[in-house]
């Protein structure tokens, strides 16, 4: 279940390759203290590894449910997380808040889901996280890097002495940008994509794509993942030729090509993220509202 990556640290790798609704983790053991970062790896691979591993700190990249849903495995572990999305981790109601439910048929419907498919529970934040911190397991560092855009309060984590970054749900996957919460922004995400470009990484650890290796490599994959976002807008500006309305280009999904199962929480998601499009667009000149919806300017 562990692969070393480095002396002290373990790539645990999330049931289903780390595909939602799982997700990786990132075990970090110093001299004196033990870290893991999320525990979305599947209930028995986090019973497993808590059996197996005292765990002294829990890091939480961020507040959503794939990621802190087995938090309550590891009874002894003080809880870390960012200021901004702990009230998401110590509450499941504020967490389906943030998803933008328009109704309370939905927003039942997403208390169900979150409960249902994760087991999710309101879980303690013991220390609250702004950013910058460095955190001394004992002979193994780790600085905590506040990177905004997937969420408020989205951490990425630098080892620098073995130029290893565990990047989180800025995950390299093919998707690429993911910004469908009420928190989520794009140009703060595109901001954090040129700060951890900036880092002399060779080891990426994602969220839900694995490991990543050298440094070419990871800037070429950072890189592609980014331009998704411009692609998607280049899309919805050809899709604009003709006045649309909202429901309209939520319907074409040109962000996520098809809907998943349960398709009215990836139509919500989809349209999050359309709406914010459409704003940087609307600033920028390039789109007008209408009667209807819009238009291309």
């Amino acid at each position: 279940m562990l692969e070393e990556l480095a002396p002290g640290i373990y790539f645990v790798e999330g049931e289903n390759r780390g595909r939602y609704p799982f997700s990786n983790s990132l075990l970090l053991k110093g001299r004196n203290l033990t870290a893991l970062i999320d525990t979305g790896i599947g209930p028995e691979r986090a019973r497993e590894l808590a059996k197996e591993e005292k765990v002294d700190l829990l890091l939480v990249s961020h507040g959503h449910e794939d990621h802190f849903c087995q938090n309550r495995l590891f009874e002894g572990a003080k809880v870390l997380c960012h200021r901004e999305d702990a009230p998401a981790v110590r509450s499941v109601k504020r967490l389906e808040a943030l998803y933008g439910c328009p109704n309370e048929e939905i927003g039942n419907g997403m208390m169900e889901f979150l409960i249902g498919m994760f087991d999710l529970g309101d879980s303690r934040v013991d220390v609250e996280l702004e950013g910058g911190e460095v955190l001394d397991l004992g002979g193994l560092e780790v600085e905590v890097l506040h990177t905004p855009g997937h969420s408020s309060g989205h951490c990425c984590f630098w080892i620098p002495s073995e130029r290893l970054l565990f990047l989180a749900d800025i995950d390299l996957t093919s998707f690429g940008p993911w910004y469908g919460c009420v928190d989520s922004d794009i140009d703060q995400f595109l901001s954090s994509l040129k700060r951890v470009k900036e880092l002399p990484v060779e080891v990426a650890v994602t969220s839900h794509k694995g490991v990543v290796r050298g440094r070419e490599e990871i800037r070429e994959k950072l890189e592609e993942y980014g331009k998704k976002i411009e692609e998607r807008e280049k899309r919805l500006l050809a899709f604009l030729e003709e006045e649309r309305t909202l429901k309209e280009i939520v319907d074409a999904a040109l962000i996520y090509g098809r809907f998943p199962e349960p398709q009215v929480f990836y139509r919500l998601f989809e349209r999050m993220m359309v709406e914010k499009h459409l704003r940087r667009m609307e600033e920028r000149g390039e789109v007008v509202r209408t009667e209807r919806g819009f238009r291309r300017a």
